[in-house]
């Protein structure tokens, strides 16, 4: 496998879907096209629905520019410029079900043709043997699987980040097994759409400015069910067919449950109600931002049997998942009515999850926590200087220059929380720290001491600015599209390095570079005027 190539493939995608998604969400509300809220949807303002764009665009760049279209390959881009198609008209002007299913059909069918792709095999599904099915049952089962998945992730679009962050859990599922059995084309199209979705789900997380509507849902599905395919039904695949469909689980079984409901209570399968899994949660007193992560919890567990135990017998996997899903339901209700015998429901607040009184306590901790940031910066910065005029470092004479630039640009700006001027500070320090890393060749003893004490204050840097950027507190810093930029590039490089062998030091410090990011960041916005 190819760790630059597959690299690559993801920050392409992501920062692809980065750049694409604000200018979509401006047309978007200039031309009207947007999700108005009713008595059935949780939002309660109009929201863009084009974000789907972004992803399947992405998606398609960084697969044009890097991965081989070798028919599988062919068949799934082909299959997915139909139903992005599809999902496109949708979101704009409007579908009837049956127009939208006969979307899904076409490309579904597109994708058998061209990509030769298609189920010929259910596994040892009921513990009697394989289950061999004969290319006139193959073609249609296929399609029937595959628009189940499709509609599946659709229904499942109903909570800001829902569909996007399941997909995330399911594709990186999908991207581990690939890489287990050798499939590269399939780890590349899995980490392209990870990196385009990941890109989209900045923005769409609670509250959400921009959902990703049908053409998003419905190509995340498209994309799902045949990776499922692809990774299981090739002649060289060593992989049990019940396991995708085991990672899947969730919005398959979310979709069978309001199937059958909708048709005992004699409506429609396809009209829209709130008898989804989402709704449940919502109903039963969980909020919005606790529904999402207690479903992304519920995903994730899954995910982690389906490759743990990938290699069990498919009935076994089955019959442990049905009995296990059911048993927690059942505990899910009883915890749920007796909810003062679970005193941490009480945190749940209908603000959002930083709002939670958990949450705020634990954010104070951690903000006291890091004031120890000021202090190792400040002995950082004291070996960065010692290094530089002891041995004499050339790096100064650059380092100058930049410092010039930043005192300029704060005397323009007046500014710390610029992110240019953060972004010019921390190359200034970067470029200085090679310098400690390096400094061992001309002295090994000193410079011994001091990369191990290099070495620990990045470790404890790491650890509370990692907690600092989830524990925020209102009106701390956030997470620019340029911080992203920065810290994306500079992780991206210290592979490359690291991989081509150009140099382990400075691999290390541009990895550390992250960190130092981070700590600057959290220093400047709470020191300014120091």
């Amino acid at each position: 496998m190819d760790l630059v190539k597959n690299c690559y493939i993801f920050m392409t995608a992501l920062f692809a879907a980065l750049i694409m998604v604000p200018p979509l969400r401006r047309w978007a509300l200039q031309s009207g096209n947007v999700d108005q809220p009713d008595a059935r949807k949780v939002h309660s303002s109009a929201i863009p629905r084009i974000g789907g764009i972004a992803i399947f665009m992405s998606f398609l760049f960084s697969c044009l520019v890097f991965v081989d279209l070798v028919p599988p390959v062919r068949g799934i881009l082909a299959g997915g410029l139909v139903i992005f198609c599809t999902g496109l008209i949708d979101d704009i002007s409007g579908l009837t079900p049956k127009h939208k299913f006969l979307g899904e059909i076409v490309a579904c069918l597109v994708a058998i043709f061209v990509g030769g792709l298609h189920i010929h095999t259910l596994g040892n599904l009921f513990g009697t043997g394989p289950i061999i099915l004969p290319f006139w049952v193959a073609i249609p089962f296929t399609v029937f699987a595959v628009v189940g998945v499709i509609n599946a992730i659709n229904l499942l679009d109903g909570l800001d980040g829902l569909a996007g962050g399941v997909s995330v859990i399911a594709l990186t599922c999908f991207a581990i097994l690939a890489y287990q059995n050798d499939n590269s084309q399939a780890l590349m199209l899995c980490i392209a759409l990870l990196g385009a979705l990941l890109g989209f789900l900045k923005y769409n997380f609670f509250p959400a400015r921009i959902f990703m509507g049908d053409t998003g849902s419905l190509g995340l599905g498209f994309a799902l069910g045949f990776m499922a395919v692809y990774l299981t039904q090739l002649p060289a695949s060593r992989l049990n067919p019940v396991v995708p469909v085991l990672i899947l689980a969730l919005p398959i079984l979310d979709t069978i449950w309001v199937m059958i409901h909708r048709l005992l209570h004699r409506t429609s399968p396809f009209a829209p109600d709130q008898s989804h899994l989402h709704h449940k949660f919502l109903n039963l007193g969980f909020q919005h931002r606790y529904t999402v992560i207690f479903i992304y919890g519920i995903s994730l567990f899954w995910g982690m049997v389906a490759i743990l135990f990938r290699h069990a017998d498919e009935h076994l996997l089955l019959l442990t998942y049905l009995g296990v899903t059911l048993s927690s339901y059942v505990l899910l209700r009883y915890m749920l009515r007796h909810k003062e015998r679970f005193a941490f429901l009480r945190f749940d607040s209908a603000l959002g999850f930083r709002q939670a009184v958990r949450y705020r306590r634990l954010a104070e901790i951690i903000d006291t926590l890091a004031t120890v940031l000021f202090a190792l910066l400040i002995v950082y910065l004291g070996m960065i200087l010692y290094v530089t005029f002891a041995g004499g470092q050339g790096s100064w004479q650059v380092a100058k220059i930049l410092y010039a630039a930043v005192a300029l640009l704060l005397i323009l700006t007046r500014d710390w929380k610029n992110s240019y001027l953060l972004a010019m500070l921390f190359a200034c320090v970067l470029e200085l720290s090679y310098g400690v890393e390096t400094y061992y060749l001309l002295d090994p003893v000193v410079g011994g001491f001091l990369r191990e004490g290099s070495n620990l204050i990045f470790l404890v840097m790491a650890v509370i600015g990692g907690l600092k950027l989830f524990f925020r507190k209102d009106g701390d810093f956030f997470v620019s599209t340029v911080d992203i930029l920065i810290i994306g590039l500079l992780t991206f490089l210290s592979i490359i390095f690291h991989q081509l062998s150009v140099s382990f030091d400075l691999a290390l410090t541009l990895l550390k570079g992250v960190v130092l990011y981070v700590a600057l960041k959290v220093v400047l916005g709470r020191y300014r005027r120091r």
